[in-house]
């Protein structure tokens, strides 16, 4: 790949181009490739270019290359199925520490089954989630400002309730900024049951940006991570997690 060919891809609306469409399918987008260093976009373009070999070509070699092809619409769009693909990554992951999918609307058994189980609050669990505010067991003062957003899971391991809220990142800006300031304040409630807690799960490489010292220039990211310290030493039962950190509590557990 040629420094010549680099700059073409930062051309005006090439992420329109089917190639740097299908870049979302793999959790790159053309405004976070342009900030690389040269040496990065080399690399992630070798990778992504063997990728996009692999799963498109035999559908453009029957279809040919061109802007109308229908693919590009659906890869165009790939980012925006993250949230349900998120609730489900978490709950794979819960399943293979032997959680089960809690298909009852019976709070009292929900409440005293020794299982591990768990719930997609917001779809199928969604009544059983309902049932747990209504009879005082969670308040929930978050949703309270969020128009009564549900949160995305809920699991319990013995008499301990996590409230989960996932989030994927891979870039901040505009209103991506906006929802991950909401979210962070997610990890600021706490309940008068120190048995249930908080959990933000933030997926994608955006985590990395909070894992590195507290930088000495007020800016966003500083600000964020001050939030993010400031929820947390006040509400010591709550979690902030990427992956790793998730599973980790489940190991624990």
């Amino acid at each position: 790949m040629k420094i010549g060919q680099i700059e073409k891809l930062k051309s005006k609306n090439i992420n329109y181009s089917e190639f740097v469409s299908f870049w979302s399918v793999v959790d790159i987008s053309s405004s976070l490739f342009r900030k690389l260093p040269k040496e990065q976009q080399i690399e992630i373009l070798k990778k992504v270019t063997d990728k996009y070999i692999q799963m498109r070509h035999s559908l453009y070699s029957i279809y040919s290359y061109s802007p109308t092809t229908l693919q590009v619409g659906k890869d165009a769009k790939a980012h925006k199925e993250s949230g349900s693909l998120g609730v489900e990554k978490v709950s794979s992951m819960l399943e293979s520490f032997g959680y089960k999918n809690y298909n009852n609307e019976n709070l009292g058994t929900f409440l005293s089954s020794k299982s591990k189980v768990y719930i997609q609050a917001d779809k199928k669990g969604k009544k059983l989630f309902r049932s747990l505010l209504k009879n005082g067991k969670i308040k929930f003062a978050w949703s309270k400002k969020k128009e009564g957003k549900m949160p995305d899971l809920l699991f319990r391991n013995n008499g301990d309730i996590f409230i989960v809220e996932h989030k994927h990142m891979k870039e901040g800006g505009g209103g991506q900024d906006k929802q991950l300031n909401e979210v962070i304040s997610f990890i600021g409630y706490q309940e008068n049951n120190s048995k249930i807690h908080y959990v933000f799960f933030l997926d994608g490489i955006y985590f990395n940006l909070f894992s590195i010292k507290l930088p000495s220039k007020i800016n966003k990211i500083s600000m964020q991570i001050s939030n993010i310290r400031a929820n947390l030493k006040a509400n010591k039962q709550n979690y902030f997690v990427n992956t790793a950190g998730f599973s980790k509590i489940l190991k624990m557990l």
